[in-house]
């Protein structure tokens, strides 16, 4: 029951935080429209009947049913006006109406939708790395941090400290504090040996995924081997060797280091990796990548917010690639805000504005894409008819609009399907 509560609860929070986002794109869409004196039938959040309205002179305000996105209505010859609105538009300057705005006025309208979603992602990720100082979970930084529980961690500590055992806390993982990055993991059953190193050039310490995928293939080749042998318990030995790094805020290696050889078996954890499948102890999680003073850290923020937007392009060539889990929709957010909630990081606060920073970039690139009816296709729709000076006339708009909804709908249901299946 209590599970059931966390997906239901994560979905709606999920929701909220996709409303807020596109909320704020609309703002964005309608705070140029206001500067550029365009007449602003509504602004509302959410699709179908109204909830509640609160109208003023010229702009009504309001929040309708379902909570999927929201719009800007503007005065237009070629919409039809807001039911009960038709005398007020009979009444309105085309100057003030969108279709005979200036083109670079209506260039801006289109692009600062878009835009907002890139300056708070910018704004998050800026909020992390100047209030938490660090990148949380960085999987592709230098060395590892340790769950509290990990062998690793409790083995090179005993090696590092001459003997002392690592002081008790409350927290879930522990930051590097040893300022390591294991490069190698021997292990001894019985009278079996195997030996597994991560592929790290000699001169800098391996990333948390070089060095992931060392414990994954090693437990693969441990688990055949057990299972091929029909072995239930025996003797295991586990040995570390690693590099003690320059600073925690590069790869540079200051010297080297390896554990001694320890029993880390009782007498049904070999039956228990053989049942389960896993090979638990080892408990290492994606490092937190620092910086060296506040000038990289402002420089990163740009390099970090055009990594989750360029992201969604990679997770669509992935998807059209056949790697169906690279794209998500509403189900699979809320299935990754649960991934969220329990992630493997030293600070739950900047884990969490990264996972919003990161739906907000990925709705700058979508709507960026030049696809119909996305903000993207119209920018090249409005910038081919300011070169050209040549309307593209209304019939084909609305053919190309219909026709691009209809497919965006479709590949929506088709990845929404896939989140409930997968």
């Amino acid at each position: 029951m209590g599970s059931v509560m966390i997906v239901i609860l994560s979905i709606l929070i999920s929701i909220i935080v996709v409303l807020v986002l596109i909320t704020l794109h609309e703002l964005g869409h309608f705070i140029v429209a206001k500067l550029s004196k365009a007449y602003v039938f509504e602004f509302a959040i959410g699709f179908g009947p109204k909830l509640f309205v609160i109208k003023t002179k010229e702009t009504w305000y309001s929040v309708r049913l379902i909570p999927l996105g929201g719009y800007v209505s503007i005065a237009s010859d070629f919409a039809e006006p807001p039911k009960g609105r038709e005398e007020e538009f009979e009444k309105i300057p085309d100057i003030r109406k969108i279709d005979y705005a200036i083109k670079w006025k209506k260039t801006l309208f289109i692009l600062f939708g878009p835009l907002m979603n890139l300056f708070i992602a910018y704004i998050l990720i800026f909020s992390v790395m100047f209030g938490v100082g660090y990148k949380p979970s960085d999987p592709n930084f230098y060395g590892q941090n340790f769950s509290t529980t990990s062998i690793a961690y409790k083995m090179i500590y005993e090696n590092e400290k001459e003997g002392q055992t690592p002081p008790v806390t409350e927290e879930k993982y522990i930051y590097n504090d040893l300022q390591i990055a294991i490069t190698g993991w021997n292990v001894q059953i019985g009278e079996e040996s195997f030996e597994f190193k991560t592929t790290n050039p000699a001169n800098l310490a391996p990333t948390y995924l070089q060095i992931s995928k060392m414990f994954n293939d090693g437990k693969k080749v441990i688990l055949n081997y057990l299972n091929e042998n029909n072995i239930e318990s025996d003797n295991v030995q586990y040995q570390f060797s690693y590099v003690n790094l320059t600073n925690d805020y590069s790869g540079d290696v200051k010297s080297d280091g390896k554990t001694e050889f320890k029993i880390i078996s009782e007498e049904q954890t070999i039956a228990e990796w053989r049942k389960t499948g896993q090979i638990n102890g080892i408990a290492i999680a994606p490092p937190d990548r620092h910086f060296k003073n506040g000038a990289q850290k402002f420089g990163y923020t740009f390099v970090e917010t055009w990594n989750q937007s360029f992201s969604l392009l990679v997770g669509i060539g992935k998807f059209f690639t056949g790697d169906f889990s690279a794209i998500s929709g509403p189900v699979g957010i809320a299935k990754s805000s649960i991934g969220t909630t329990g992630a493997a990081t030293t600070s739950m606060v900047a884990s969490r504005l990264f996972y919003v920073s990161s739906i907000s970039a990925n709705l700058f690139m979508l709507n960026m894409l030049p696809f119909p009816p996305l903000d993207g296709y119209k920018f090249w729709e409005t910038l081919v008819e300011w070169v050209t000076r040549k309307e593209v006339s209304q019939k084909s708009k609305t053919i190309i609009y219909a026709a691009g909804a209809i497919l965006l709908v479709t590949f929506i249901v088709i990845v929404t399907i896939k989140d409930f299946i997968v």
